[in-house]
């Protein structure tokens, strides 16, 4: 991958398992139950988990057990200067070259928009053109880059561009430092964000998460084939999407190990491309649930009675192993981003107008 982005390997543990996670089932129901997220893939960490200090250094090959995590820094421009956020990502391949924004205009009243009021408990749109290094930790791997750019928003005049090569594990995300304490717990935490995406892939590329490493003392860490944390997600899959959760440090009473479980759009929604689209979503730790909503259309839902893949065996009636509450182990922070768990060709995705809150936040009108 042809980069002018320059990142460092941290050095945090993180969980590193065969494959990259994915509910690649298709049929309803897997009892199977796989050793780890898409059971047969590599074991070794290529690339391994970057930094965004920006400080140079070559990438770790080879395993990854330990081949780190990020450290939290930059200002969150790789690959060109978030400042003017003028540029585009290296070897972006398909992106229009002119302004793209949506409908519904500059309406600071209903969001963070154009540095307007927040319309939930927390916001960001971008607009101060750069990551703001004490709000978020900017996580990249592999091929993985981001940046604030100018040329694809949806309101005001910045939005956020995630970039990958289609290869496995690449990844680029920002998890919030420090998220009021009114969203942490175990929900229901709702949000909405507008997203703009240049192709439509088969493999399993997670967008949004809500997780706990269930340890305060232990910070988020993402790797191109591992986690170190439990999470609810909300992704795209089989060119469509998909809600679910990976439980990478389960607690003792609720699973020996690894699992996975996930729901699908019943009608098998496709999401469409060059073009930006309001994705709002639920998620809730007691019950154990999520509900997905695109374009203010309710499209999927994950409950006891909405599981269309687990890893492990299914117990009829409850979510995991007779539990329905309290699997993940509440939420302690939000990432927003690309994670590529399959392979494909080259993503890219632009995020603007990121809302959070204890309540539905709905679209900008």
């Amino acid at each position: 991958m042809r980069s002018r982005a320059l990142w460092s390997v941290g050095g945090a543990l993180a969980v590193t398992l065969g494959a990259a996670a994915a509910c690649d089932a298709t049929t309803d129901v897997n009892t199977g139950g796989a050793a780890g997220p898409d059971a047969g893939g590599s074991t070794s960490s290529s690339g391994g988990s970057t930094s965004s200090s920006g400080a140079s250094t070559s990438s770790s090959g080879g395993s990854s057990s330990s081949s780190g995590s990020s450290s939290s820094g930059s200002s969150g421009s790789t690959g060109g200067s978030t400042g003017s956020g003028s540029g585009s990502v290296a070897d972006a391949g398909g992106e229009s070259e002119g302004s793209t924004e949506a409908g519904g205009g500059d309406d600071g009243g209903s969001s963070a928009v154009d540095g307007g009021a927040c319309a939930g408990l927390f916001c960001e749109d971008f607009e101060t053109g750069q990551i703001d290094p004490t709000k978020w930790d900017l996580q990249m791997g592999q091929a993985g880059m981001a940046m604030v750019q100018t040329q694809t928003v949806a309101h005001g005049k910045y939005a956020w561009q995630v970039h990958g090569a289609g290869a496995g594990g690449d990844f680029a995300s920002i998890v919030t430092k420090n998220a009021p304490a009114a969203l942490q717990g175990s929900g229901p935490v709702y949000g909405r964000a507008y997203i703009y995406a240049t192709a439509n892939y088969g493999a399993h590329i997670q967008l949004g998460f809500a997780g706990t490493t269930r340890d305060s003392t232990v910070a988020p860490s993402i790797m191109p084939h591992g986690i170190n944390f439990n999470y609810m997600e909300y992704a795209e899959f089989s060119n469509s999407w998909q809600l679910g959760f990976d439980l990478f440090t389960p607690a003792a009473n609720v699973a020996p190990g690894f699992v996975e479980e996930c729901a699908y759009p019943p009608a098998h929604d496709m999401y469409p491309t060059m073009t930006w689209n309001c994705v709002e979503w639920e998620f809730d730790d007691n019950p154990d649930q999520m509900v997905l909503w695109f374009d203010g259309k309710q499209i999927a839902q994950f409950d006891a009675q909405h599981i269309n893949y687990s890893s492990t065996t299914m117990t009829p009636g409850s979510v995991l192993n007779g539990l329905s509450s309290n699997i993940i182990g509440g939420f302690n922070f939000f990432g927003f981003g690309f994670h590529n768990w399959g392979t494909s060709a080259v993503v890219d995705r632009y995020y603007d107008d990121i809302v959070l809150d204890t309540k539905k936040v709905g679209c900008l009108p």
